[in-house]
């Protein structure tokens, strides 16, 4: 059974206070008992620190720590992968009437990055509460898998104060905004197994 978690970075609105990129990310294992050990590791180091967080968050927790939970990942087996969107190229993304199908439309190019070769879990961190919404994200990001073989598939839409592995992935695609909004790498170099796409691209 493999395990991916999907969160994203960034925003899709097109204000002058909106970010200039949108970045979905996601980590594959083989066991979410992997990056649970590992969050709860950095968190029983770091109490002092953490004892006000109840979740690691990107753009909220301390960046030391940040970095320790990156090598650690990097120390385990685990597949990162992650697009982006420059939002200059907005108009070229086809068939959507809003941000929600914006969304799906954006994550199935995810979900084309991704080869699933076992019975594979996708939990993704939870933005849609209508029942509708969530059945035509989970209809179209299956339908884009790289799932020739046809193992089962089941998709989970959770919070990530519940799922470690959620806080993981949105370290994952904090770091690649850092990379394309803000021309900083440092972060996501200490993640080596990982596949980086633009989408949309002109």
């Amino acid at each position: 059974m493999k395990y991916i978690y999907i969160d994203e970075s960034g925003d899709l609105g097109e204000g002058r206070s909106s970010t200039k990129h949108f970045v979905m990310g996601a980590i594959a294992v083989d066991s979410p008992g992997a990056l649970k050990k590992i969050i709860k590791k950095v968190r029983r180091d770091n109490r002092k620190f953490m004892h006000k967080s109840p979740e690691i968050k990107g753009n909220k927790t301390d960046k030391r720590i940040i970095q320790k939970i990156l090598k650690k990942v990097n120390n385990s087996e685990y597949e990162a992968f992650a697009i982006y969107l420059d939002k200059q190229n907005m108009d070229k993304i086809p068939n959507f009437y809003n941000h929600h199908e914006l969304y799906d439309e954006i994550a199935s190019k995810l979900a084309e990055k991704i080869k699933i070769t076992s019975p594979t879990c996708i939990i993704v961190d939870k933005s849609k509460f209508n029942q509708d919404y969530i059945n035509r994200f989970n209809d179209l990001f299956s339908s884009k898998l790289n799932n020739s073989e046809g193992h089962t598939i089941s998709i989970l839409h959770g919070d990530s104060i519940n799922y470690k592995g959620l806080q993981i992935a949105d370290l994952i695609s904090w770091s690649v905004f850092q990379k394309v909004e803000h021309q900083n790498s440092k972060y996501i170099d200490l993640i080596e197994t990982k596949k980086i796409f633009e989408v949309y691209k002109n």
